[in-house]
């Protein structure tokens, strides 16, 4: 069979921005992420300096794991009161024990009782696969599919995943493997005995220290000699903190960051027993330890004090040191020596390179003591500047991940705090690494009624169309609640932007009537208002819909109504110009389909997007290849190549350029170069997880028995040096 001319249609976010964009989104694979083989997940936290005791514990799990069901996987739930060491047991133990699980070691924090929301499964899942080398476009939409290629994936693998935190037996049930050879480990201040119902699960109960492993713990924190000096205040000391660890932890800390003797910490913490009891129940937490917090934190010096409480104002539990100083007030060198100073403290845990963590309780601890310590002005002013500035950097970072692009041109306030995004691929792991942090942070906004704050971190969420599809309602959820910021806060520019990105999020997930609702809405307020560029750009929505859905003859009148409205606008009218070369071809109309092509490149140079120069130059090669010129179709393909080749996150584009060349190739007898082009796009599609590889590997290796028999030619600027 000849070969046939091809076209792609898939464009994704980078290039057409809030305009329309020509295709699908899949995914965005920047360069260093993707790997021939995916290396080992190793997830957990570092393992506890301070851990003691909790033998029968520690004895109850190995059991566990050396009685493992040879049908099933095992899971283990460890519950216990709030601060009883459930997080540390099993970070220690699994540490302990990961080598037995070659496959990997997955860890999360499921937020069941952080102030946060509870991390949905799906999430969970998603981090998961990825984690696991599943690439992103694979990863399916629903729950119970994501669930079920968790449980597939692992079958026959040997993995280790501890789940702290847990909500409820719902959260962890879709988490679960299915086979043996997995282990699980799940913490809650709850026993979940629906798991133990349907899914076998032990459970180990974890108590208050022993009266020994909290003499222990004290000893290792400050030292055998000064325990030895002072038994009856240690004593006491145990007594106070009601055998509770991270009571214990806390106190013990400050006596090993302070010139002051056991005795004198126990008679200033005074006899508060009855306020330090074991909680009976979970919402009882804010009484819990309330002595030993309140005695440490009083007798903080006045920064770290100031630190710790507006801390609390933080809308997670986790935080880099860069928000640490824009919630407390400090610039980033002192805002690292006041929170170091609450890591000797116990008051805060370090859980990686500039990022701490509080403990639930200790953040819920927190909030309370900015609420009561803090003027009410001085309270709002905190919390303002600090999601004002994940408000800032979300802007320059989403500016960074779509260069030239329509940004929201929302004023969240001026300052001179350092932004930790410098270059597109920090800004794209940044956001990567606080998507949750940024949507927590635009609901905190929204609820007090700082609309601008909600709008500019709604805005930012277009970065998730990089993400798997499971994210994309989050994406969908955002943009919804930014909507209704700006409109609440009487921003129509705003509005009519995340009109038109929503629009473009329920595309993504096949919604079309949502779509077009979005988008009939958005062209009625232009039309009225007046603005041509607005009404185009909705016309450039509604013809995304129709060529998405393959009714090409109403995306072409669209693109053709659309085009005199965004004359002027260079980038409109390239998107424009490029949809109608597309659709063009898809209709037949190739010579005009290669004049629009033509038009998108003369508007993309000059303008610093060298990847819309390169999709230019391949809508024209396509154009070239539809209209029989095969040999001007490779000169076009290959100027896009080597542009691809240059560009970060353009992988896609590159495979794409890379066939519609070996399709030229192959058609002038260069069948040496066809099947060079042709095995390259093939790699690329295998690490993006198309499932086209395999057959365009097929066909590289026919054209590479059809060159080898016919002599050979000389090399082609497709093959890579």
């Amino acid at each position: 069979m000849a070969d046939q001319p091809s076209t792609h249609n898939e464009i994704m976010a980078a290039i057409t921005g809030d305009v329309v964009q020509a295709g699908t989104i899949h995914t965005v694979i920047l360069r260093g992420q993707t790997e021939e083989a995916a290396p080992v997940p190793r997830q957990l936290p570092g393992a506890p300096r301070d851990f003691v005791g909790r033998g029968d514990h520690v004895a109850a799990l190995d059991s566990l794991l050396a009685t493992s069901s040879q049908n099933a996987a095992t899971i283990c739930v460890v519950a216990g009161t709030p601060g009883a060491g459930k997080t540390t047991l099993a970070v220690w133990w699994a540490h302990r024990v990961q080598r037995d699980f070659p496959d990997g070691t997955l860890f999360v924090n499921l937020r069941g009782f952080d102030r946060e929301e509870p991390l949905p499964p799906s999430l969970v899942l998603t981090s998961f696969l990825q984690a696991l080398g599943i690439a992103r476009e694979r990863i399916p939409l629903g729950l119970d599919a994501q669930s079920g290629m968790l449980r597939s994936f692992l079958a026959g693998r040997r993995v280790l995943m501890v789940l702290d935190n847990a909500r409820n037996a719902e959260q962890v049930r879709p988490l679960l493997p299915g086979s043996t050879g997995c282990f699980v480990l799940v913490t809650s201040r709850l026993s979940l005995t629906g798991l133990a119902v349907t899914d076998a699960a032990r459970s180990v109960a974890l108590e208050l220290f022993t009266p020994d492993e909290a003499e222990r713990l004290i000893r290792d924190v400050v030292g055998g000699e000064r325990v030895e000096r002072e038994p009856e205040a240690v004593a006491r000391l145990v007594d106070r903190c009601a055998r509770l660890p991270l009571a214990l932890r806390v106190a013990a800390g400050r006596l090993a960051t302070r010139r002051l003797s056991i005795t004198e910490l126990v008679d200033e913490m005074g006899e508060g027993r009855a306020r330090l009891r074991v909680l009976s129940s979970p919402p009882d937490d804010h009484s819990a330890v309330s002595t030993v917090f309140d005695w440490s934190y009083t007798r903080l010096p006045a920064e770290p004090a100031r630190m710790f409480r507006r801390l609390g104002l933080h809308p997670d539990a986790e935080f880099s040191l860069h928000a640490a100083a824009a919630f407390g007030g400090f610039d980033v060198t002192e805002a690292h020596h006041q929170v170091e100073e609450l890591v000797d403290a116990h008051l805060v845990e370090p859980v990686g390179h500039r990022r701490y963590r509080l403990h639930d309780l200790l953040h819920s601890y927190a909030a309370r003591r900015a609420e009561t310590d803090e003027s009410p002005d001085s309270h709002v002013e905190a919390l303002r500047n600090g999601l004002a500035w994940y408000a800032r950097t979300a802007l320059a970072a989403d500016r960074l991940v779509f260069p030239g692009h329509p940004s929201l041109t929302v004023e969240v306030g001026p300052s001179d705090d350092e932004a930790p995004v410098a270059d597109r691929s920090q800004a794209w792991a940044w956001l990567d690494t606080e998507r949750m942090t940024l949507l927590s942070a635009m609901k905190a906004a929204h609820s007090r009624h700082l609309y601008e704050i909600a709008v500019a971190l709604a805005g930012s969420m277009r970065c998730l169309a990089f993400q798997p599809r499971a994210l994309w309602p989050i994406r969908l959820e955002a943009e919804s609640m930014g909507l209704h910021a700006a409109r609440a806060g009487n921003d129509p520019a705003s509005e009519m932007a995340l009109l038109r990105r929503r629009a473009d999020t329920y595309q993504m997930l096949g919604l079309w009537d949502e779509a077009s609702a979005d988008l009939e809405e958005h062209a009625v307020r232009a039309a009225t208002s007046g603005d041509r560029l607005l009404l185009g750009m909705a016309l450039c929505g509604l013809g995304r819909s129709r060529k998405l859905q393959n009714r090409l003859d109403e995306a072409w009148d669209h693109f053709l109504r659309a085009l005199p409205l965004v004359r002027g606008d260079r980038r409109a009218e390239a998107v424009v110009a490029c949809n109608l070369s597309q659709i063009g071809v898809g209709l037949g109309r190739c010579r005009e389909a290669l004049e629009h092509a033509r038009r998108e490149l003369e508007l993309r140079l000059g303008e610093g997007d060298v990847v819309g120069e390169g999709y230019a130059l391949h809508d024209m090669a396509v154009a070239h290849q539809a209209l029989g010129e095969d040999r001007s179709a490779v000169e076009c393909a290959e100027r896009a190549i080597a542009l691809f080749r240059g560009a970060v996150a353009s992988e896609r584009y590159l495979a794409h350029a890379l066939e519609t060349a070996a399709l030229s190739h192959a058609r002038t007898g260069s069948r040496g170069r066809a099947s060079r082009c042709r095995q390259e796009a093939a790699a690329i599609l295998a690490q993006l997880g198309d499932l086209r590889a395999g057959a365009l590997r097929e066909v590289a290796d026919g054209d590479a028995s059809t060159h080898s028999r016919a002599g050979g030619e000389a090399p082609s600027p497709c093959q890579p040096a």
